[in-house]
């Protein structure tokens, strides 16, 4: 568990980070950067809760998956106008040159975003299936499952890996090094059964594998 002090210390040297980038951006750059600040503050600010350092509240969570959501998709391509890149951006240009590849990342983050709306329900909980009936039983009302839990903890993981300023080091790689993403998104209904941190993990590999493709810096 990351303690409170290096957690402040790194949200900080990201606050710096951004500060530093917006000098000198105008126009539409200074629009995409301020869309990624809001993010990066959403991810930042949630990160104690879906690491169990502060009690988990599902009506924030999905107030700030909102705000990823109005930030990814379309909206966050619509920032992206294929032009020469000013001093004051962080953009490579391989983010025109690998359009598509860019596009699924930023659609991936908004199914993942809806999906955490979904999942805040479960808190850090997945819910625990139901087991079929055994043959010659009626139901499975009379079986008390609030002591059930998961096997597994959920993982840990730091500001700068969410944003992507350092990888994971249990994270997948291809061969080019890229911050590997799953080929297989669950669908909107497969949301409701995954734990609200999970899914959190999921955007958080999401913006790490953007920003080690086509972000300069950190």
């Amino acid at each position: 568990m990351i303690r409170n002090g290096t957690l402040g210390a790194i949200a900080l040297t990201m606050l710096g980070v951004v500060a530093a980038a917006h000098n000198g951006a105008t126009g539409v750059v200074m629009e995409r950067m301020m869309g990624m600040s809001a993010m990066r503050d959403v991810m930042r600010d949630l990160a104690p809760m879906m690491q169990g350092q502060v009690p988990f509240d599902g009506i924030t969570v999905q107030e700030a998956a909102a705000v990823l959501q109005s930030h990814a998709g379309d909206q966050m391509l619509a920032l992206f106008p294929e032009e020469p890149i000013p001093a004051s951006s962080f953009a490579k240009p391989e983010l025109w040159q690998k359009w598509d590849r860019f596009a699924a990342l930023s659609a991936e983050l908004k199914l993942y975003s809806e999906g955490l709306a979904v999942a805040a329900a479960n808190g850090l909980e997945a819910p625990v299936p139901m087991a079929a009936p055994e043959a010659g039983t009626d139901s499975m009302a009379g079986m008390d499952h609030s002591t059930m839990k998961m096997a597994t903890e959920p993982e840990k993981f730091s500001v700068a890996e969410l944003m992507g300023v350092s990888k994971r080091a249990a994270a997948a790689t291809g061969q080019s090094g890229e911050l590997a993403v799953a080929s297989d998104l669950p669908a909107g209904p497969q949301f409701a059964a995954m734990a609200a941190d999970d899914v959190f993990e999921r955007i958080s590999q999401t913006c790490a594998s953007c920003h080690s493709q086509f972000r300069n810096g950190n």
